[in-house]
């Protein structure tokens, strides 16, 4: 496993969302200020955190210290009659993504989300059940987040004591537990630090209550995943090699020359996982002249070799830049996910230089049917920018958060060898 993958699900109208977007660090997910829920379908958002083990008897890691977490937001519960979800399709919808969870992965923590009340109410046992019969996993951890504890008249631990035989009679256990407020530290009542709080007291409940991904953490234990990085020169695969590090650890370069000239290879821990990426020299070089272009091919075509033999190649990662498609992207596409790979080993597509975009996933939902149109199949793509210091922070966040949604995706790939014959 290389992802934790959290499910939030409860009330509707209890702030679900807004959790996520506390733990992201952004406004991610749709959020409402009335009873009746926003969201209508799950969706799963990416949470990057230092990792609390220790790694440092395993050399050469450029990047060792990152926790994935998979946040899965769910439709709402007991919406009443003027909600947007009915019960049965908040269940089915529950349900589906647990059974699809636990047939990979598995359920690492379930957060029950509910609004402060005074007392534990029947409408509250009836969803809490409601949640709990549809995870398909056994043993999962059920925590509680319980929002809009601004509302309190006295301590989170007080009001906890208090509906502990109230919580009991109605069957609602819980292995841990989090008071909370959504609120901005500017929102009224203003309170400097309170965002900050939340958050950190919401990710020491997810830490403490999840499931583990390995107890295992010496190098020998550590799942290996071979990843290939291939584009034309200048698209900024060394920067994508920076946002999954999250430092500068490849140079990069200002301009369409490109810097990368042989191929290198960048290691990183993530969860129980080690991923290994291999840099390649960018296609159509300008400086290197038309009749090197041979060599250039033949050099990735040893590299792959080199790869297949140290156990396989689980990932090709075609980073290519967010304009214009052209004849050129396809034909490097095909160079190496047909030619090299024989359409054995699945592509995940890294759209760079989208920090002009005002949404950057916007660029996909343009050109996803052009994508198709050449023939370019893939398992999943990141809309990115790898320009940490572009002025727009939170885009740098999302980028890093989107690569690592796409890594961890591809968690369940089989290794690929090349043919013993010699084609080449």
């Amino acid at each position: 496993m290389v992802a934790y993958n959290i499910i939030f699900a409860g009330e509707s109208g209890s702030g679900k969302s807004s959790l996520i977007n506390l733990l992201v660090e952004q406004e991610v997910s749709k959020t409402s200020n009335d009873a009746v829920g926003v969201t209508d379908k799950r969706e799963r958002y990416i949470a990057i955190q230092e990792s609390d083990v220790d790694l440092l008897n395993i050399q050469n890691i450029d990047s060792r210290d990152t926790d994935v977490y998979r946040l899965w937001d769910t439709p709402g519960f007991n919406e009443g009659t003027q909600g947007t979800v009915s019960p049965h399709k908040a269940t089915k919808t529950l349900k589906s993504l647990t059974k699809e969870l636990s047939s990979g992965d598995g359920v690492h923590l379930l957060v029950f989300c509910c609004r402060f009340r005074k007392r534990i109410t029947g409408d509250l046992r009836i969803v809490y059940h409601a949640v709990v019969s549809s995870i398909h996993c056994n043993n999962v951890p059920v925590v509680a987040a319980v929002t809009h504890a601004d509302e309190m008249l006295e301590s989170p631990e007080v009001w906890w004591e208090k509906t502990r035989l109230e919580r009991e009679q109605k069957g609602m256990a819980f292995r841990g537990y989090k008071c909370v407020s959504t609120l901005k530290d500017g929102d009224f009542p203003v309170a400097l630090g309170r965002r900050k709080k939340a958050r950190d007291d919401m990710w020491q409940l997810i830490k403490t209550h999840a499931i583990p991904l390995s107890t295992l953490v010496s190098q020998p234990d550590l799942t290996r995943v071979n990843i290939i990085l291939f584009g034309q020169t200048g698209v900024g695969k060394s920067s994508v090699v920076n946002l999954v590090a999250g430092r500068h650890v490849a140079d990069v370069s200002s301009d369409v020359t490109g810097c990368t000239m042989k191929s290198t290879e960048y290691q990183f821990i993530v969860g129980a996982h080690h991923f290994r990426i291999w840099d390649t020299i960018g296609l159509e070089e300008p400086k290197i002249g038309a009749n090197a272009y041979f060599s250039t091919i033949l050099k990735a075509l040893q590299l792959i070799r080199m790869v297949a033999a140290a156990g396989g190649v689980n990932l090709l990662l075609f980073c290519l830049r967010g304009n214009r498609l052209t004849s050129t992207v396809q034909s490097n596409y095909r160079l190496f996910y047909e030619m090299f790979c024989a359409k054995k080993v699945p592509v995940g597509l890294v759209i760079t230089h989208l920090e002009r975009e005002g949404n950057m996933e916007d660029w996909w939902s343009r050109n996803e049917n052009v994508i198709n149109t050449y023939g370019m199949k893939n398992i999943g793509h990141a809309c990115v920018t790898g320009l940490a210091d572009s002025g727009a922070p939170e885009k740098y966040a999302l980028s890093r958060a989107a690569i690592y949604g796409l890594l961890t995706d591809c968690d369940r790939l089989g290794m690929y060898t090349m043919p013993p014959e010699n084609w080449l």
